[in-house]
């Protein structure tokens, strides 16, 4: 039997994207030929080994209405060029190159939606770009055959506004049973994209009164901005940016923190119903977490108590919640404890097997 090819699409830098490596890798150990493209940078290093193959497009265009033209036609006449069973379009940015493809050519288009993405921050006082990306949206998910999310909330939402299933595919780690060392120093993590909304100003004022050190890895818009916080502060004893790496990379950085940091501005309906993947990474590595009270983080946090929630951004909440954690031997090890259990029951080889029925491979 002939193996069926699947191209997966993305706008992001698919070395740093641990969703698309382990949903690639997973498919590929299924049986399928899978190429999993996604964008150059000009910071971009060598790709890494794989068990399947991958594709990296350049763009002029970095940013804007320009810069998702050109990746969509980029993709498009790869695929126009290419042959595929299935191609997978990995968000909004990705349908219009998938869907029309799809039109002109035989291959069955899959859907998976990482997050809200009509109700990302940098939409929310843009009408005309929101209008846009919510028909493109619209019009490639009538246009597919499967469609995934990341967690209960949002395939709820987007089964309810488009009148079709959506399965989920959680952002979880593989399984381990790794032991955990004891954290020596009072280390918080933040790993993440460094962008509009995700709380690093209200964090990094907040270390002005938290007796410990912040690591955080990742790039985005705001890094300049939070560079010169920093300095304005005098914190660069206290605060170290460690720019992206890649995913191996982080799981060592994970495993020497005390906290795991995941917060979020709520009046993002993207930020309000997601359910992070750094929230499984500090699982998994038995680092309790700071996390917003958001419907998927108070969901799991209530069967396994792993994480302090907060209702807000305010410092004296950010303050006093890494402070228990810090002072509190009990209540941490307590948590750490939950951590260990709760990675036995969200780990990635269960999410595989629910691939493996929406590609029927």
């Amino acid at each position: 039997m002939e193996r069926k090819k699947i191209i997966l699409l993305a706008t992001s830098d698919i070395n740093y994207d641990q969703r698309l490596q382990k949903v690639s890798n997973s498919l590929a150990s299924f049986g399928a030929d899978v190429l999993l493209v996604g964008r150059a940078l000009t910071t971009s290093v060598p790709l890494q080994k794989s068990s399947f193959q991958q594709h990296r497009v350049s763009c002029f265009f970095n940013k804007g209405a320009l810069f998702y033209l050109e990746i969509n036609s980029r993709f498009f006449f790869l695929l126009m060029r290419g042959k595929a069973d299935i191609v997978c379009a990995n968000d909004a940015d990705t349908l219009l190159a998938a869907g029309l493809a799809s039109y002109f050519k035989s291959f069955e288009l899959i859907y998976d939606s990482h997050e809200y993405f009509t109700e990302v921050p940098e939409l929310q006082s843009k009408k005309v770009k929101k209008a846009v990306w919510s028909f493109i949206e619209r019009w490639g998910i009538r246009k597919s055959k499967a469609r995934y999310t990341v967690n209960e909330s949002l395939a709820s939402l987007f089964s309810e506004q488009h009148q079709t299933k959506f399965e989920v595919i959680m952002n979880v780690p593989f399984s381990s049973s790794q032991k955990i060392p004891r954290a020596k120093e009072n280390i918080l993590l933040y790993q993440g994209a460094l962008n509009q909304g995700r709380g690093l100003e209200c964090l990094i004022k907040a270390m002005v009164k938290i007796d410990g050190k912040l690591l955080i890895a990742g790039k985005g818009d705001l890094q300049e901005e939070l560079l010169q916080m920093v300095e304005d502060l005098n914190l660069r004893h206290k605060v170290t940016f460690l720019g992206n790496l890649l995913p191996e990379e982080l799981k060592i950085q994970t495993l020497k923190a005390k906290i795991g940091i995941n917060i979020l501005e709520s009046h993002s309906l993207n930020y309000y119903y997601s359910l992070a993947n750094k929230f499984f990474d500090y699982m998994h590595a038995g680092v309790p977490s700071l996390n917003m009270n958001f419907p998927e983080y108070q969901n799991i946090n209530d069967n396994f108590e792993i994480a302090m929630l907060i209702t807000s951004l305010e410092e004296s909440q950010i303050v006093s919640a890494v402070h228990d954690l810090l002072t509190d031997q009990l209540l941490y090890n307590k948590l750490k404890e939950n951590c260990l259990l709760a990675r036995e029951i969200y780990h990635w080889e269960i999410e595989a097997q629910k691939l493996k029925v929406i590609y029927q491979l």
